[in-house]
């Protein structure tokens, strides 16, 4: 899979660009907004629109 060009923080729900994408996942990232660095705590903006949505 591909590294997407953005994620998604959970926490503030703004698009990060600073992570590292490795096989599939995300290992490191960083949001500018909210400071959040917590690897689990960002989605791809698939992932979260299908979340929000409930699908």
């Amino acid at each position: 899979m591909a590294a997407p060009e953005y994620l998604i923080c959970l926490g503030c729900e703004s698009p990060c660009y600073t992570f590292e994408w490795v096989e599939g996942e995300v290992t490191e990232a960083q949001c500018l907004v909210c400071g959040n660095d917590e690897p689990d705590q960002f989605m791809r903006d698939e992932e979260f629109d299908s979340m929000i949505s409930g699908g």
